[in-house]
């Protein structure tokens, strides 16, 4: 997922999404070892040889381990973006961007988001989406080019400032 010399920009509020996610991730990993012995007596004498609840059980213990790995190593990483930090000429995590897709497209606004903190329903962009990658780091009136579902697309932004209440 990352190397160690990786870093991921936050806001306040995404490290604390962030920490609830490793949160999340540990309880499942440890209710998922905790049904070891319960999935191992589910087949016969043998563990791991036709007894498919004990090796689903492993299945999902590795993965959850890996994701567990994989988030602590994300906030191992993590750069609080704070607003006295932000640019407030270009569009950075915190920022809101007003921008339009395509020459006819209607404007449309979002709050540029940490590393995988996005929730494009409530219009919250993560920086490392294929939306955000386009929009982040551009200057009012620039143009970007980014592929939306598989179709190429021009995005001009429009107007960019700070979400104050992202970044408290």
């Amino acid at each position: 997922m990352n190397s160690s010399s990786s870093r991921y920009l936050f806001s306040r509020g995404g490290l604390e999404r962030l920490q609830q996610r490793i949160s999340e991730a540990r309880r499942a990993y440890k209710a998922v070892c905790d049904d070891n012995p319960a999935a191992a007596e589910a087949g016969d004498n043998c563990v791991w040889h036709d007894n498919f609840a004990f090796e689903e059980n492993q299945r999902q213990m590795h993965q959850l381990a890996r994701r567990v790995r994989d988030l602590e190593s994300v906030f191992r990483g993590a750069v609080l973006v704070t607003a006295a930090e932000a640019p407030r000429d270009r569009a950075f995590v915190g920022s809101r961007i007003l921008y339009r897709i395509d020459e006819e497209g209607h404007p449309r606004s979002c709050v540029l988001v940490g590393w995988d903190d996005g929730e494009p329903k409530k219009n919250r962009i993560s920086y490392n989406s294929p939306l955000g990658s386009a929009l982040f780091g551009a200057h009012p009136g620039e143009e970007r080019e980014v592929l939306l579902a598989g179709k190429a697309h021009v995005i001009e932004i429009l107007h960019v400032e700070l979400d104050e209440e992202e970044l408290s």
